[in-house]
């Protein structure tokens, strides 16, 4: 079994167009940089469920479409094959993406939402990557020149991925108003909740042993590559069709203060999957040995029952603060930390704002800082007010695109109609 990295990254989204989680899913959080936990209404359904109990309308009915795909390594200029070995050095190279889509129901406090999901995550050594990027499993004589010797260690290749159908329900409400003292003043405090159960699939990614490529130069007119390994192996460990199954929580606070200021806190997809058996698919590289000539990896078939499978949603810890300027101007600011199923943890800085002043087509504009992107992500949006009652959002990342110099793409599209 020959995989790309490409092909791998489409297996960690899971069909991505037909199928959300920490990333900026909603299309006004995609404009405005980041699922802000401040948000309140319809749009807070996928970054603090607290917020629904500021919703505008007794019924609400959302539909919604996002994605989102990034990479710590590649700009979006850099995409030739040449490129991409030259830049598949020296730290891990990490693939993510998202995507959703669904609809919501509102009614007063409550919500009521049936969306698909997908979501997934690989990381693998840089060395690593060269091999499974190739057209030939192999490390190439002028990807040596320097280093002279290469260890590639699939050890350090992981990862996970999930495909499931997702029906939630949603309860936010006022705890308190109106309370003050000499020196605070908090027009009100809100609590709300999710649950979700997820039925789909499993993804698992890793990988074991090593390949070891070392330049034979005794002959200086013929330098080749020589190999040798050590059980090295890459593979994919997955439930069988349809059988993962789970459960997941989201929690939220939000209070609201004198100042037009609101604080707000929210802990998202507090939960997992797992399958109680799973199928194994990958691939075994093995070194053949040549004389005065390239060595050469050859591949073999792993496949085969497994047991137990499960795979841990990223977790989402939310902590913002918002400031309504004006009836037309907000800001939001927000840090978050994202705990992925493979160990990995992510920490996003996040500004955002929205105008207002041309209520017909309200503007937003932000930016965030991922940690583990490594990268600055400047993001656009807008909203179309057709009536009171019918909505279209539109949101778009990373503009640093238009320079080349972006490392992910995100877009998100929604409809709303209320009354």
């Amino acid at each position: 079994m020959k995989k790309t990295i490409l092909f791998l990254l489409t297996i960690t989204i899971i069909f991505a167009t037909a199928f959300t989680a920490s990333a900026a899913l909603d299309a006004e959080a995609i404009g405005m940089g980041d699922n802000f936990s401040t948000m309140t209404g319809e749009a807070a359904y996928y970054s603090n469920p607290a917020g629904l109990a500021l919703r505008e309308n007794n019924f609400a009915l959302k539909a919604n479409f996002g994605f989102s795909v990034w990479n710590n390594v590649f700009e979006n200029s850099e995409f030739t094959e040449d490129e991409i070995e030259s830049k598949l050095t020296g730290e891990n190279l990490i693939l993510a993406g998202r995507s959703a889509f669904g609809t919501q129901f509102y009614y007063k406090n409550f919500a009521l939402a049936v969306n698909g999901r997908a979501e997934g995550m690989l990381e693998t050594d840089s060395d690593a990557a060269e091999i499974l990027t190739g057209d030939t499993p192999e490390i190439s004589l002028a990807a040596l020149r320097d280093k002279g010797s290469i260890t590639v260690d699939f050890g350090e290749s992981g990862g996970g991925a999930a495909a499931t159908a997702d029906v939630s329900l949603s309860y936010a409400r006022e705890i308190f108003k109106d309370w003050s003292n000499n020196s605070q003043n908090v027009e009100g405090l809100y609590f709300g909740a999710t649950y979700h159960h997820l039925e789909g699939e499993i993804y698992k990614f890793s990988g074991g042993g090593t390949i070891t490529a070392t330049v034979n130069d005794n002959d200086p007119n013929n330098p080749y590559v020589e190999y040798s390994t050590s059980d090295a192996e890459f593979y994919e460990n997955h439930s069988e069709d349809g059988e993962a199954t789970g459960n997941a929580f989201d929690f939220g606070l939000s209070m609201k203060t004198g100042g037009d200021y609101t604080f707000a806190f929210s802990a998202m997809n507090i939960g997992e999957l797992s399958a109680d058996s799973s199928v194994i698919d990958g691939t075994r590289y093995e070194a053949t040995t040549e004389t005065n000539t390239n060595d050469t990896l050859t591949e073999s078939q792993l496949s085969g029952e497994a047991g137990e499978i499960t795979y841990q949603l990223p977790r989402v810890y939310r902590l913002g603060i918002k400031k309504e300027f004006s009836e037309n101007t907000v800001l939001y600011a927000d840090y978050s930390r994202v705990s992925y199923d493979g160990g990995q943890d992510d920490n996003i800085y996040a500004l955002g704002s929205e105008f207002r002043k041309t209520k017909f087509i309200p503007l937003r504009l932000g930016v965030n800082y991922s940690s583990l992107r490594e990268d600055v992500e400047l993001a656009a949006g807008m909203g179309i007010n057709i009536s009171d009652n019918f909505k279209i959002n539109v949101g778009i990342s990373d503009l640093m695109a238009i320079s080349d110099s972006a490392k992910g793409l995100k877009f998100g599209i929604s409809t709303l109609i209320g009354f």
